[in-house]
């Protein structure tokens, strides 16, 4: 086996053996450029949009963000953990969800007046 290997390769050219070798060679490189993109389920870089001081109300949050991470003094104050993508925009990290800690980039505190209407909202950067 190793003699016929021997033989057929003094046969080949060295120059066609050599452009062989460069094509293999650029074949790896390429396809190791060639990264599936992740896609995040949720992501949206429209995802906060909706949220506008004085119209929102609790409830329209809750139905399109879903159940906050946290609430406080009687749900008047909400927060939901963020994570970002640059290309794919804000996605939810749901509590008890099993997605690490450092995928949260942002916390999102929504205050809400007694009748239930936002008041104030901060999208604050995790470090």
């Amino acid at each position: 086996m190793d003699e016929y290997f021997g033989s057929v390769m003094k046969e080949i050219p060295f120059r066609l053996r050599q452009a062989g070798m460069v094509l293999i060679a650029l074949f790896f490189l390429l396809s190791a450029g060639c990264e599936t993109p992740r896609i995040i389920p949720g992501a949206s870089l429209d995802l906060l949009r909706f949220i506008q001081e004085g119209k929102t109300t609790r409830e329209e949050i809750v139905l399109k963000l879903g159940q906050p991470a946290a609430s406080f003094e009687q749900e008047k104050i909400l927060t939901y953990r963020l994570g970002e993508d640059p290309k794919q925009g804000y996605f939810l990290i749901v509590p008890n969800q099993l997605r690490q800690w450092q995928a949260v980039a942002h916390s999102l505190v929504l205050v809400f007046g007694a009748d239930g209407v936002l008041q104030k909202h901060s999208l604050v950067k995790v470090q």
